[in-house]
C-alpha cells in the first residue's frame, strides 16, 4: 500500500523500494510483483540503461520461485522490444521447471491395460484487443456441434500457478471437488462466489455481469450445470490417467462438463475464452499448449479504446486508464501470437459481411460451417449480449447489429488526442484496413507527434478540471508516467522500423 501510494505520488525509486520490501518479508507476493512491473516501466525513460533498470529489481532468494518471477517482470518489461523472442523462450524455460506441475494418480491405471480417452488436442484461444466484441464470438462459436467451449471469460486465469496450487492441494482426489468450487459460477450464474482475474483482481457476481444469469428466449433463464453429474464425469475420465498436468485436466474439465449438459457430439476442438490473461496463465498456457491457435477480435482502435476507457474515464478513474491505452499499443505486436498459429478478426468484418467473415474464420480453425454460427447463444440458450454495452438496449440482441460500429469516436478524445494515438496506431491500422496506407505522411506525423507526448492529452485536462487535481503533481504521478514511457517506447519502435516488426496478421476473407 505504501508502494501504491509512493508510485501515484511520482516517487519511483522509494515506491519500489516499498516493494522490494515487501516482497523481502514475503518473496512469493503476487500483488508486489505485478505492481512494482508499473513503477519500474515508468522509470525506464528515466536510467540510461537496461542495466540500471535491473539494479532496481527485487533482490535474488535463490528460489525457483524468484527466477520464474523475476522472469514474468523482465517479459513484461521487454514486450515490444528486440529482447522479447529470447525473453520468451527463458520464461518457457524456467517454468517448466518449475515443481508441483504435474499429480499422480495414486492408483495406477495403466495396471488395467485401459486406453486414456480420446480428448481434442486442438485449441484456439480467444483473446480481446480492448472492447472489441470477444463475447459475440464466443456467443456464436457456443453450440457449434465439432466443438467444447465452457461459457463466459471464468477460466481465464485458470493456467496461472495459484490456480492449479488450489485445485491440486488436497490431492489427486479433492481435484474435482475443489475445481467445483472455486468455478462455483460455472455451475450457477447466479452464484456471488469471486472469480479471479487478471492481476489477482476478485470479480463477483461475474455471471449477472457476463449476461449468463438471464438467457433463454424470454430471458429468465439462468445456466446451471448439475455438479453431481460433472463431478462424477471428471472422476470418470481421470481414472484412465497415471498422471494429469493443468493442460490434460483443463481438457478433461471440458469433457466432463459436456456430458452434464448432455452434449455428447464428438468435439474437435476446444474453444478457449482467455480474454485477457495475466502474464504467467498466457505463459503457462504457450508452455503446455505450444500448438494452439489464436483468435484476436479487434476493431478500430481509437473506437475500441474510447469504449473501453469509457467507464474510467467517467468515474474519473485516472490511474486505470494508462493501462488499459499501454495495453492496447503493446498487445498488437505481443510476442506469443508471432510464435504461434494467430489471427485478428475484425468486429466490423464479422458485423457487416457475416456470411463471408464466419467461413473464412471456419477454414482457419478446421471445422465446417453451422447455422449455429450465426446465433448469440451461451450453453445452447439464447444469449442476449454483453449487459455493460451502451448499445444493448438498442441492438445488443442482435448478432449483427452495427451500432457499436458506427458509433461517432470523440466521446473522450479530441482531434490532438486522436491525431497521437492514430499516428500510434498507424501501422495495424494499415495491416487491418482501418486507413489507406501513405507512408510519407506516416513518417511527418511521426516526426510531429514527438514533441507532444511529453504534453499532456486534452482527456487528463478534462479529469484535472474534474477532479480539481493539481496540474504538476498530476503529470508526476506514477499513472502519467507510466503511460509516457510507453508511449515514448511505441515511437521509438516506429521511428527506428516505421512498423511493428511482429504484428499480428489479419484473417483473410473474401
Amino acid at each position: 500500500n505504501i508502494g501504491l501510494t509512493l508510485i501515484e505520488q511520482g516517487k519511483l525509486e522509494e515506491s519500489i523500494e516499498a516493494y522490494n520490501t515487501a516482497l523481502n518479508i514475503k518473496p512469493d507476493y503476487d500483488m508486489a510483483w505485478n505492481n512494482i512491473v508499473f513503477a519500474l516501466q515508468a522509470l525506464k525513460a528515466q536510467v540510461s540503461s537496461r542495466k540500471e533498470l535491473v539494479f532496481h529489481y527485487p533482490k535474488d532468494t535463490g528460489s525457483q520461485s524468484y527466477k520464474i518471477a523475476k522472469s514474468i517482470l523482465t517479459f513484461r518489461l521487454d514486450q515490444g522490444t528486440e529482447n522479447a523472442v529470447n525473453s520468451l523462450t527463458e520464461k518457457l524455460e524456467l517454468i517448466a521447471n518449475n515443481d508441483n506441475l504435474i499429480i499422480k494418480n495414486p492408483i495406477c491405471s495403466k495396471t488395467f491395460n485401459v486406453l486414456e480417452p480420446l480428448l481434442p488436442n486442438k485449441v484456439i484461444a480467444l483473446t480481446h484487443f480492448g472492447r472489441s466484441g470477444t463475447g459475440l464470438l464466443h456467443s456464436l462459436i457456443d453450440g457449434h456441434p465439432e466443438v467444447s467451449t465452457l461459457p463466459s471469460i471464468y477460466l481465464s486465469e485458470y493456467f496461472d500457478h495459484s490456480t492449479w496450487e488450489k485445485i491440486t492441494a488436497g490431492g489427486w482426489h479433492e481435484m474435482a471437488d475443489r475445481f467445483v468450487l472455486i468455478y462455483e459460477v460455472l455451475f450457477d450464474a447466479t452464484s456471488t462466489v469471486p472469480i479471479e482475474t487478471k492481476s489477482k483482481k476478485l470479480i463477483y457476481n461475474l455471471g449477472k455481469k457476463e449476461g449468463t444469469a438471464n438467457v433463454g428466449e424470454n430471458q429468465n433463464e439462468v445456466l446451471r450445470v448439475d455438479k453431481k453429474l460433472f463431478r462424477a464425469e471428471l472422476n470418470r475420465l481421470m481414472a484412465f490417467y497415471d498422471e494429469v498436468d493443468a493442460f490434460v485436466f483443463f481438457k478433461i474439465a471440458h469433457a466432463a462438463f459436456n456430458k452434464a449438459i448432455n452434449d455428447l457430439r464428438k468435439k474437435s476442438l476446444i474453444f478457449y475464452h482467455i480474454h485477457n490473461p495475466d502474464t504467467y496463465s498466457q505463459l503457462n498456457f504457450v508452455r503446455l499448449a505450444p500448438n494452439a491457435n489464436w483468435v484476436m477480435m479487434v476493431r478500430d482502435p481509437i473506437q475500441s479504446c474510447e469504449s473501453w476507457l469509457r467507464k474510467p474515464f467517467k468515474e474519473n478513474d485516472y490511474p486505470k486508464i494508462p493501462n488499459k491505452i499501454f495495453g492496447m499499443l503493446f498487445e498488437i505486436d505481443n510476442i506469443v501470437y508471432h510464435k504461434q498459429n494467430s489471427i485478428g478478426v475484425r468486429l466490423e468484418d464479422l458485423k457487416e459481411y457475416p456470411r463471408k467473415t464466419i467461413p473464412a474464420l471456419c477454414n482457419w480453425m478446421g471445422i465446417e460451417e453451422s447455422e449455429s454460427l450465426y446465433e448469440m447463444t451461451a450453453q445452447g440458450k439464447k444469449w442476449w449480449g454483453d449487459p455493460s454495452s451502451p448499445d444493448f438496449a438498442k441492438d445488443g440482441m442482435d448478432p449483427f447489429g452495427q451500432k457499436s460500429i458506427k458509433r461517432n469516436v470523440g466521446s473522450i478524445f479530441s482531434e490532438s488526442d486522436q491525431f497521437i494515438l492514430r499516428t500510434l496506431f498507424y501501422p495495424f491500422s494499415v495491416r487491418f484496413g482501418y486507413v489507406e496506407e501513405n507512408v510519407e505522411r506516416f513518417k511527418v506525423d511521426l516526426q510531429a507527434i514527438r514533441s507532444m507526448l511529453e504534453q499532456m492529452f486534452d482527456f487528463e485536462k478534462i479529469i484535472i478540471e474534474r477532479t480539481q487535481a493539481d496540474p504538476e503533481q498530476f503529470m508526476k504521478s506514477g499513472s502519467y508516467l507510466y503511460l509516457r514511457s510507453g508511449l515514448i517506447e511505441r515511437w521509438n519502435t516506429l521511428n527506428e522500423h516505421h512498423t511493428y516488426p511482429n504484428m499480428i496478421k489479419r484473417l483473410t476473407i473474401n
